[in-house]
C-alpha cells in the first residue's frame, strides 16, 4: 500500500509540476521542484526494489525481521513522499478536494495500522538483532 501511495502522489506531483506555471514557466523548470522530483523519485524506487527482495527472502521462508524493516522504511518514506508532493502542489496541496491531500492522510495511517512503526522497531527488529547476538 505504501508503495501505491507513494507511486500516486509522485505521479500527481510530476504532472503538477509540469502544469502549473510561476513567474511565467512551469514549476518543473525550477532546480528545486527538480530536486524534490529525483529524491521522490529514488525514495520510490528504493521503498519498491527492498519490497521485491524482501519477498524473495519471504518465498523462501525467510526475512520475518526484514518484512517488518521494509515496512517501517517504507510506510516512513512514504509519509515523507506524499507530503513533498503536497509542497509542490503549494496551497493546492493542502485543500481537502486535492489527490495529494488524501495521500498524506493515506500515508499517515500505514505507520499506525497493522503495527505501529515503535512497535515494529522495539518488538520485532530490535529484539531480532539482540536476539541474534545472543
Amino acid at each position: 500500500r505504501a508503495i501505491g501511495v507513494m507511486q500516486a502522489a509522485f505521479e500527481k506531483a510530476v504532472s503538477y509540476a509540469q502544469e502549473r506555471k510561476a513567474f511565467g514557466k512551469p514549476i518543473g523548470d525550477f532546480q528545486l521542484t527538480r530536486v524534490k522530483l529525483a529524491r521522490m523519485a529514488t525514495l520510490l524506487t528504493v521503498s519498491r526494489q527492498f519490497t521485491y527482495a524482501v519477498g524473495r527472502l519471504m518465498d523462501q521462508g525467510q526475512g520475518q525481521m526484514e518484512a517488518s524493516m521494509v515496512k517501517l522504511f517504507t510506510c516512513r518514506t512514504a509519509e515523507w513522499l506524499t507530503r513533498e508532493a503536497m509542497q509542490i502542489h503549494g496551497g493546492m496541496g493542502y485543500a481537502e478536494e486535492t489527490a495529494v491531500s488524501r495521500y498524506f492522510l493515506d500515508a499517515r495511517v500505514l505507520s499506525i495500522f497493522e503495527g505501529a512503526e515503535e512497535t515494529l522497531a522495539l518488538k520485532v527488529i530490535a529484539r531480532s538483532l539482540i536476539d541474534a547476538v545472543q
